[in-house]
């Protein structure tokens, strides 16, 4: 499987119509995630639950030792303005640095 980039726009399954966007970013290290932030960080979880990775997240695979993972969301428009989010995870994911819908990382680390 290939992977492809422009997957990484993900767009609202919830209706988010009703949430007011903010008007800048609060300051990151202490604040109540907004709305809308929330909404998106419960759609990744729910992408997450259901999809299956070479990646030991809890103790369901005794062949695995868990580990943890760090994941993010990040609300945006795209180019005709539409609302969505992007999402990405902290270091690999099984042994890939590239996988859908998570938006690459600067550096691939597991390439010459």
């Amino acid at each position: 499987m290939s992977y492809n980039p422009s997957k990484c726009f993900q767009k609202f399954k919830s209706d988010v119509s009703h949430i007011t966007l903010p008007d800048k970013f609060t300051f990151p290290f202490f604040y109540e995630p907004h709305e809308i932030a929330l909404v998106a960080a419960k759609e990744l979880e729910e992408h997450i639950e259901s999809s299956e990775w070479e990646h030991n997240f809890y103790e369901n695979r005794p062949d695995l030792t868990p580990v943890g993972k760090m994941f993010g969301v990040l609300v945006v428009k795209n180019e005709t303005g539409e609302l969505g989010y992007l999402t990405a995870f902290s270091g690999k994911m099984g042994k890939s640095v590239l996988v859908e819908p998570f938006v690459p990382p600067v550096f691939d680390r597991l390439r010459d």
